[in-house]
């Protein structure tokens, strides 16, 4: 515009030139967002690593109807846009994740998450994760952990929830302990540990891990364990009940599970896929819920998330149906019985 007045060319003539609407230069929104910033205003304050997509779910599931853009475009003008992390790209995709969960308590995941109060002393945190539902099934606090702490702390979890299929997790010395081990094979649980230097085999557990440092530990200062345990314990109930996760359609991982467990049920039909990771049994027309947030689903052929949609569950369990396989070979040959054929990845007899 400046060039435009030295020059002095009209305001049609320099419009017509940029390409723009002299209507649109001259353009004043008369919308009020007074209200709609100061909740946003509220809601960064409260949340502060919440970005302008998850501040939009949560005003839509308060019952404001907004934009995305809108609300975007607001948070910039005020200042509530989080920094943009530029990400080191991996070389290679690693192996598939084994034995992925097909329905809540299939497969449980734990892990150890480190900090330190503002003495210095150290807190370890052991967080154990429903990999279907997303659920933060316990976050236990103390500065020292071994796997007898390990192993009565899974105890209690399952007389609370009930006994898992499988439970994930590196090859930590705690979760390797051979007393562990035997109070899972007493109980009927098998472990499944990753490959060593593959993180990204526990990817949803370290997910849940990097969530918890980023929202809670790394806003906080611990003045000693207890307060500590208070703090983190708080932020699981928050994470359970009113956090909506991207990876569940912005419902909240007990939303989640009640709405699954409804649908099994067969009480009514919510439009909600069993399986939140195979995309593409979700229909464009019923994918959402309504008045739960966007869809972040859809069925059109150049969707980059109905390409990945495909996983074959099979080739990911491929190391657990190989095993199962020598067990039952050496379990028929000692007994004697003709081996069951195996058909689709199943037994037959």
């Amino acid at each position: 515009m400046a060039v435009c007045v030295q020059r002095k060319i009209s305001t049609s003539r320099a419009c017509e030139l940029v390409g723009i609407s002299r209507r649109r230069l001259g353009y004043a929104t008369r919308r009020n967002d007074h209200e709609l910033v100061e909740r946003l205003m509220k809601l960064a304050r409260e949340h502060p690593r919440f970005g302008s997509r998850r501040l939009c779910v949560m005003l839509r599931r308060e019952g404001q109807r907004v934009n995305l853009k809108r609300v975007r475009r607001l948070c910039r003008r005020h200042g509530l846009l989080l920094k943009q992390r530029c990400r080191r790209k991996r070389l290679g995709i690693g192996a598939g994740l084994p034995c992925r969960a097909e329905y809540p308590g299939h497969v449980w995941a734990y892990d150890f998450v480190e900090d330190r109060t503002e003495t210095g002393r150290k807190l370890r945190i052991l967080t154990v994760v429903d990999e279907f539902t997303r659920r933060e099934l316990t976050l236990e606090v103390e500065h020292r952990m071994n796997a007898r702490f390990v192993a009565m702390t899974l105890l209690k979890l399952f007389g609370r929830h009930g006994v898992p299929g499988y439970i994930r997790s590196d090859n930590g010395p705690e979760f390797i302990a051979s007393y562990l081990m035997r109070v899972m094979r007493i109980h009927g649980v098998a472990a499944r540990h990753i490959d060593p230097g593959s993180p990204w085999q526990n990817g949803i557990d370290e997910r849940f891990n990097g969530t918890l440092r980023d929202e809670c530990l790394n806003m906080e200062t611990f003045h000693n364990r207890d307060h500590a345990r208070a703090l983190i314990r708080l932020f699981g109930k928050f994470y359970n009940q009113r956090r909506p996760h991207s990876g569940l359609g912005y419902l909240t991982p007990d939303e989640f599970d009640v709405h699954w467990q409804s649908r099994q049920a067969g009480e009514h039909d919510l439009g909600l896929c069993p399986r939140p990771q195979d995309l593409s049994l979700w229909a464009s027309s019923g994918c959402g819920l309504e008045g739960s947030g966007p869809t972040v689903c859809g069925d059109r052929p150049g969707n980059r998330r109905m390409v990945h949609a495909g996983a074959p569950v099979a080739s990911q369990q491929s190391r657990i149906l190989r095993v199962d396989e020598k067990i039952v070979s050496k379990t028929v040959a000692a007994e004697g019985v003709p081996r069951p054929k195996i058909i689709n990845n199943g037994l037959t007899s």
